[in-house]
């Protein structure tokens, strides 16, 4: 896969950003209830059960996976910044938690982990993918037939969500385009849902509320 030079150089600089920000990410009291409604929201949504097989891509410090975990069987957080994931590894010796596996990995163009999971979740990653369709399309390919795929993100916004936009691709998404992207990917009943509403400054300091939609569909 060729990969454009100016691409890496925005992915590297986002994982420095990450890297940094790991020892003190669950300090916010907004991320900790994000991850909290996503993972009510992903619960409503599709039909959990203790066996499934899971997949959190872009999962940070594992907010969303830990969230989810009592409702699958297993769980593999995949994430391009080690930072995040030493943070999350942590966290699980801590917990005693054996039935989840860290994977570094840049979604875009390094190997995703090569058992087909049921399910695949994540939280406010797609605005950091230079091509959301594409990965889509890798990501389909980690999915056993009929396996559900769980992704949250922003509604379509102004650019005023992030301070620092290192590593944003995107200002939020259109519910349509994301379902139809998916839909071409090879994904069946796509359908999305508000999931989350964040209350935060925007990047000009006005209080400002965010819409966080839900969008599922399954492997053909």
């Amino acid at each position: 896969m060729c990969v454009k030079p100016e691409a890496m150089k925005s992915a590297e600089a986002a994982r420095r950003r990450f890297d940094l920000a790991a020892a003190t990410w669950d300090d916010n009291p907004t991320r900790v209830a994000l991850a909290r409604g996503i993972a009510a929201a992903i619960r409503g949504a599709v039909p959990l059960r203790r066996g499934m097989t899971a997949m959190d891509f872009g999962a940070g410090t594992g907010l969303l996976t830990l969230a989810l975990l009592p409702d699958v069987g297993a769980m593999t957080a995949v994430d391009a910044s080690g930072g995040m994931l030493r943070v999350l590894d942590e966290k699980l010796s801590g917990l005693g938690v054996a039935n989840v596996r860290t994977w570094p990995c840049d979604i875009m163009h390094d190997p995703l982990p090569p058992a087909p999971v049921d399910l695949i979740v994540s939280a406010m990653v797609l605005h950091h993918l230079p091509d959301v369709p594409q990965a889509l399309r890798r990501l389909r390919a980690c999915l056993n037939p009929g396996g559900w795929i769980a992704l949250a993100d922003l509604d379509a916004e102004d650019g005023s969500f992030h301070a620092d936009a290192t590593g944003v691709y995107h200002h939020g998404f259109d519910r349509a385009q994301l379902c139809a992207w998916l839909q071409a990917a090879g994904f069946t009943d796509a359908a999305a849902r508000e999931a989350h509403r964040i209350a935060r400054p925007s990047n000009t300091g006005e209080m400002r509320e965010y819409g966080v939609f839900l969008v599922t569909a399954r492997s053909a």
